[in-house]
């Protein structure tokens, strides 16, 4: 499905991301890990268009989309939730969820409806203003949000963020249910264990380079992984 190879990319003159080849299959979690500053975040925002790609190539199902803008990337069926809570406080959780199909709103309907099968409770909610409600809770928006088109591979950056243990869990028990309806999932996170936990496989990156690669469990038993970005 989606393949980098060899990918370079950076801000202004300085390369973050250097010769970075990756694979992520079709209905496959894979977790991107590695210390802060080691280019997962500008990996992701390579990918979906945001970061420009200096040399290497990125091929998604079997079209070449090293130099498309980001419209073009969504439409070919990728979806990101970026770090941030990338929604509207103002508006209510339905009129957040149309924000993310307002370019092509044919698929809306189908997209609202597989995101309510996930997020039932939010369903319940869905003329209440995104503002009064709990941080996760937005979180599990934005992902509605990236969603509603119904992509097949779905780009999280730092879905944990600022969630507290017991919400952390409930997210990624949800992310599990995206996958098994299809989804493919390429996360990066921080808390490497818990997403480990629930993908098929994973990298290590480290200043930009790919230091690890391997089946998930194998990565969570791995000493050297152990030691040095799972805390022993």
């Amino acid at each position: 499905m989606l393949k980098l190879i060899d990918v370079v990319s950076g801000y202004t003159d300085v390369n973050i991301i250097r010769g970075v080849s990756i694979e992520v299959a079709k209905k496959e979690i894979v977790t991107i890990i590695g210390p802060n500053g080691s280019g997962k975040s500008t990996l992701m925002k390579t990918i979906f268009g945001l970061v420009k790609l200096r040399s290497g190539q990125i091929m998604f199902d079997g079209l070449d989309i090293s130099q498309l803008r980001t419209d073009k990337i969504v439409r070919e069926g990728i979806g990101y939730v970026p770090q941030e809570r990338n929604v509207f406080p103002s508006l209510t959780v339905l009129e957040n969820l149309e924000m993310g199909a307002f370019t092509h709103m044919d698929g809306f309907k189908d997209g609202l409806e597989e995101f309510y099968s996930i997020f039932q409770d939010l369903k319940r909610k869905s003329k209440q203003k995104v503002g009064t409600m709990s941080g996760g809770e937005q979180k599990m928006i934005a992902i509605g949000r990236a969603m509603i088109l119904m992509p097949s591979l779905l780009l999280l950056d730092e879905p944990s963020s600022g969630l507290s243990p017991k919400l952390r869990d409930m997210l990624f028990n949800k992310l599990v249910e995206i996958n098994e309806l299809g989804t493919a999932l390429m996360i990066v996170e921080q808390n490497a264990k818990l997403a480990l936990a629930v993908s098929h496989r994973g990298y290590v990156l480290e200043l930009g380079k790919k230091r690890f690669a391997g089946e998930a469990k194998s990565l969570l038993v791995n000493e050297a992984v152990k030691k040095l970005y799972l805390g022993g």
